[in-house]
């Protein structure tokens, strides 16, 4: 299987015109409070560090003790919501904060409420306070994400399968549509080897009780391979 550059050129096409949906990812920044919890089972433990910038898939923050484990749970407070968080370290170093020196981090969202990360997505886009949860879900689950149709049915099912076997997704029955919307993230030049298109797959997953949000990032090269970033 081999994409021609007029397929990728019609999702690109189709992202530039959607405003909307490219604003979702973009950053915010400005102060907010941040605690790392290094027991998830004892609310009592908890260091406060200061956020610094947040998208709807990951954070940047600072803290006065180092956070060893590369996997962490965070509870931040936008505007009037306390948000518990999973988060995988991407980067790290060391900045001066007050005279003192900070550890700083570089994090990536691992898991989510739904409810929490569609407040996230309003936060960062500074949209007001409205009860969007069963709107959105409804969307989601009604009808296929159009820039996800607009790929092969075999990446379709590629990208779908990979989810459902990370615990991101529900495989869907016959007749239904996977919860899940897909991003265009750009073109990624390698060397050595041939470009490649980065997309983010939001998908969320009912586990218990909850709804959970996951964002996925993925890299499709031009003869079909899909691998996660």
């Amino acid at each position: 299987m081999s994409f021609t550059g007029s397929m990728f050129g019609d999702i690109i096409e189709w992202f530039l015109g959607r405003a909307g949906d490219r604003r979702q990812y973009k950053r915010r920044a400005g102060a907010f409070h941040v605690w790392y919890q290094p027991n998830p089972n004892d609310n009592t433990q908890t260091q406060q560090g200061v956020g610094l910038e947040i998208s709807p898939n990951g954070l940047m923050f600072i803290m006065p003790d180092s956070i060893g484990a590369p996997e962490f749970n965070l509870v931040l407070r936008l505007r009037e919501s306390n948000i518990p968080l999973r988060v995988r370290q991407i980067r790290a170093d060391q900045v001066q904060h007050q005279g003192k020196t900070w550890h700083r981090y570089m994090g990536e969202f691992q898991g989510v409420a739904a409810d929490n990360w569609d407040a996230i997505v309003r936060y960062v886009n500074d949209e007001p306070e409205v009860d969007r949860r069963k709107m959105q879900n409804q969307e989601q689950g009604g009808k296929t994400d159009d820039a996800y149709r607009l790929l092969p049915m075999a990446l379709q099912k590629k990208i779908m399968d990979m989810l459902v076997s990370q615990g991101k997704l529900e495989a869907p029955k016959d007749g239904q549509t996977p919860l899940l919307k897909l991003f265009y993230g750009g073109l990624v030049k390698r060397p050595g080897q041939k470009p490649a298109h980065r997309f983010n797959v939001h998908s969320r997953i009912k586990k218990g009780d909850e709804m959970m949000a996951y964002d996925t990032r993925f890299l499709v090269a031009e003869d079909g391979q899909i691998t996660t970033l």
